[in-house]
C-alpha cells in the first residue's frame, strides 16, 4: 500500500515485520512466490472493491467509478495489480484477465440484451477509458471530478452502445491478429 509492489523485497518485508530477511524465506520459497502472493491479495482486494458495480445500471459504467476511485484510494495497489500483466499479451488477453471481466460481460450482456461478443466489445472499448482515467489518477498526472467522471464514462459508454447498435453482423470484421480492428 505504501510503496508498490517493485518496494517488496525480502529486506523490506523483514524490515516492516521487525526481523531480518530470513524469515521471508523460511515462509516463502522464493522472492518470486512472495511477490506472486502480494499481487494475489492485491487483485483479491481490488476485485472486491469493484464487485459491487453489479448492483447498479449500467453496471459497466459503476464498474468505470469504482476502479478509478480505487486507484485515487489505493493508487500503489492498483498498479500493483494493473501492472503485474505479461507484456507481451494482446489487448484482448489483458482484458479478459481483469478481475470480474467475464462477470461484468454476463451481467452487460443482461443489461443491455447484447450476446456475449457484443458485450465483450462494449466492454473491451470502455475499459479503455476507464483504464486511461485510473492511470491518470493513480499516477498523480491529474484528477477528476465525480462530474467529469460521469461524463467521461458515459460518453464512452454511449458513444460504443450507438456504434455497436448501428453496425450490422455482416458489416464488420474483426481481425484475428494482434491488433484488432473494426473496418466497416
Amino acid at each position: 500500500r505504501e510503496k508498490g509492489i517493485k518496494a517488496v523485497t525480502a529486506r523490506e518485508v523483514g524490515r516492516y515485520l521487525g526481523t531480518s530477511s530470513s524469515p521471508v524465506f523460511v515462509a516463502f520459497g522464493s522472492m518470486e512466490e512472495l511477490i506472486s502472493c502480494v499481487h494475489k491479495a492485491a487483485v483479491e482486494e481490488y476485485s472486491n472493491y469493484i464487485a459491487d458495480a453489479v448492483n447498479y445500471t449500467p453496471v459497466f459504467k459503476q464498474f468505470g467509478f469504482r476502479m478509478i476511485e480505487y486507484a485515487r484510494q489505493q493508487p500503489n495497489l492498483f498498479l500493483s495489480v494493473c501492472i503485474m500483466k505479461d507484456p507481451e499479451q494482446d489487448y484482448e488477453t489483458m482484458t479478459m484477465n481483469m478481475p470480474k471481466a467475464d462477470f461484468c460481460i454476463q451481467t452487460i450482456m443482461k443489461q443491455t440484451g447484447y450476446d456475449y461478443e457484443k458485450a465483450k466489445l462494449l466492454f473491451k472499448q470502455v475499459l479503455l477509458t476507464g483504464l486511461g482515467i485510473a492511470f491518470l489518477v493513480s499516477s498523480k498526472m491529474c484528477d477528476f471530478s465525480d462530474e467529469d467522471l460521469n461524463v467521461y464514462l458515459g460518453m464512452a459508454y454511449q458513444g460504443t452502445v450507438l456504434a455497436i447498435n448501428n453496425l450490422q453482423k455482416e458489416a464488420y470484421t474483426v481481425f484475428p491478429h494482434k491488433n484488432n480492428y473494426l473496418e466497416r
